[in-house]
């Protein structure tokens, strides 16, 4: 009886070891995709500038006594993103300015909170897109007061 509860622990423990190193050779290589498709991602200054979209001067009221005047930039990920920012360009100026009307003309003066409002902005539109991404929000031009 030992014999075969022997062989069975040790067909146990083989398959423990053999499904153990499928995983991790697995992790390993979903890692490996990981970090190989952002190098691959990287654009070119030329290849960047081809895929972005500037939006017309706004204006906007701010939450309190108070203007601001921009111009943003959004950065697609792709042709397909590129051509969707176009067709939706005035849905996202109005968004944009709904967006900006909960900020004051103090709290626009502050870099912080600048770059706060990018990751708020481009958190927003992604939303909106049916297919790809806005990976970046440039602000061009900011006048507050």
């Amino acid at each position: 009886m030992k014999s075969p509860v022997r062989v069975m622990l040790l067909i146990i423990i083989g398959i423990l070891v053999i499904a153990g190193g499928g995983v991790a050779v697995a992790m390993y290589m979903k890692h490996q995709h990981h970090t190989g498709t952002a190098k691959a991602h990287a654009l070119s200054a030329k290849e960047a500038a081809a895929l972005q979209v500037t939006l017309p001067q706004m204006t906007t009221n701010l939450e309190s006594s108070g203007l601001i005047q921009f111009t943003l930039t959004l950065q697609a990920d792709n042709k397909s993103t590129k051509k969707e920012l176009s067709l939706m360009q005035y849905q996202i100026q109005d968004d944009v300015n709904e967006i900006m009307r909960q900020y004051t003309p103090n709290q626009l003066r502050n870099d912080k909170c600048l770059n706060n409002l990018k990751q708020v902005i481009q958190k927003d539109i992604n939303g909106m897109l049916d297919t790809g991404n806005v990976t970046n929000v440039y602000f061009s031009q900011v006048l507050v007061q």
